[in-house]
């Protein structure tokens, strides 16, 4: 018999057992266990539905993603290529060790280096460059039933309101780089406006963007309309040093240097007439984010703390963890911040801290979105991999499958997992519900 060491997983644990029996029930006891291993074993020998599987060959140089349930592989660029390299799609297979069917192919930018794959609105937008010796990012968006090329452009995509595309970041010179919105189907510009790299925020409806904040280093900030680029409002924050910013619901966070080893101050501002709200001071080793409705500043010294956006009013603290990673249904996924590949993970009652539960240590697998299934993988003793599904609303890490020859690099798009397997090859798996 193979044993797996699965390792602890408090929260989701079966009860105590009941106390030994009085002799009087011993045998009938054994009668009802004998038939439980009988109908075992009956079970043991019906066919196991595996769940949808395929393997891709991992020659030197190839690139494999996944993404809206399809795979995308990018071979390396040929000689004569002209910078570009090839990439086919792949429909998923139905059952287990399936051949992968091949739906089309096309040529792509980036004969090395980035390879991004996002598909949106009956598109595919494929992203390469920016290899060893750098030089332009560019992404080119194809149909995706049919793999036609439409358009060919500088910069990463990011889908906003309206059919829109955000694409900026692809030139050789960051700080001359425009921000520019651009049709999805027929890459026609829309508006642009010149921005340093690193000093926007986008204001999401969804998974699209629907303003756009940019924050030059002069302090006067505007807030955009991301499908038309009229300016909604505009602001002189004067943050200093190098301003950077993200949203937390209605509030734009700005956050700046304050020249004092590493420390920085956030500044909040309300989103609807860029009035101050609060200033918050952080050590180097501390962090601020969003967590579901609060706040959160986690460090390695006072634990995770929650905060009221609005008036800044701490509501409750935990030093047991250190790190936020994803909130569902009132609860939040959180990590202890111990520098390890497969950190302690729990699930704290969002509203006073609580520890409901805690998981055990899992590495996260990435994923695309933040309302995607979050999975964890834990080595077993036999060097395989446990996948489980970690669900904060429910406070457990529910067990999937084992993957025995899977090494390193997995990552999940929906139920679809990609690993990197022991022998170079790529091993996709449909994961079960």
């Amino acid at each position: 018999m193979t044993v797996i060491d699965l390792g602890e997983l408090r929260g989701d644990v079966e009860p105590d057992p009941p106390p030994r029996p009085p002799r009087a029930v011993g045998r009938p006891l054994r009668v009802a266990l004998a038939g439980a291993v009988a109908l075992l074993a009956l079970a043991s020998s019906a066919p196991l539905v595996r769940p949808a599987s395929a393997v891709m060959d991992g020659r030197l140089g190839r690139e494999v993603r996944i993404a809206g349930g399809r795979l995308y592989v990018a071979d390396p660029e040929m000689p004569g290529a002209g910078g570009t390299r090839g990439v086919t799609a792949y429909a998923n297979p139905a059952g287990a060790g399936s051949a992968l069917r091949p739906l089309w192919r096309t040529s792509a930018p980036g004969g090395e280096g980035l390879f991004q794959v996002l598909e949106h609105g009956g598109f595919v937008l494929i992203t390469g460059g920016g290899g060893r010796d750098g030089g332009m990012v560019e992404t080119v968006a194809l149909d995706a039933a049919s793999g036609r090329q439409r358009w060919r452009q500088p910069g990463f995509p990011v889908p906003t309101v309206g059919g829109g595309l955000l694409l900026s970041g692809g030139g050789d010179d960051e700080t001359a780089d425009p921000l520019r919105v651009v049709d999805l189907p027929s890459g026609r510009p829309r508006w642009s406006a010149p921005v340093d790299r690193g000093r926007t925020a986008h204001h999401y409806r969804g998974a699209e963007i629907d303003q756009v904040v940019l924050i030059p280093e002069s302090g006067r900030i505007e807030v955009r309309d991301a499908g038309s680029g009229a300016v909604l409002r505009v602001g002189d924050t004067r943050p200093g040093g190098y301003p950077s910013s993200v949203f937390a619901g209605d509030l734009l966070l700005v956050r700046a240097n304050s020249g004092v080893g590493g420390d920085y101050r956030v500044t909040a501002y309300g989103l609807d007439a860029l009035d101050r709200r609060w200033e918050l001071a952080l050590s180097a080793n501390e962090y601020l984010e969003e967590c579901g409705d609060l706040l959160c500043v986690g460090g390695r010294e006072a634990g995770l703390s929650a905060l009221d956006p609005a008036t800044l009013r701490p509501r409750w603290v935990n030093p047991r963890w250190q790190r936020f990673v994803a909130a569902r249904g009132g609860r939040l996924l959180v990590a202890a911040d111990d520098r390890v590949v497969a950190p302690d993970l729990a699930v704290l009652d969002a509203a006073t801290g609580r520890t409901i539960a805690e998981l055990g240590r899992w590495e996260l697998v990435l994923n695309q979105g933040p309302d995607e299934p979050l999975f964890g993988g834990r080595r077993t003793r036999e060097g395989g991999l446990l996948v489980a599904e970690l669900d904060p609303a429910r406070a457990v890490a529910r067990w999937l499958d084992v993957l025995p020859d899977v090494v390193e690099d997995c990552y999940s798009s929906g139920r679809d997992l990609l690993c990197r397997r022991a022998n170079g090859t790529h091993g996709w798996r449909r994961l079960p519900r």
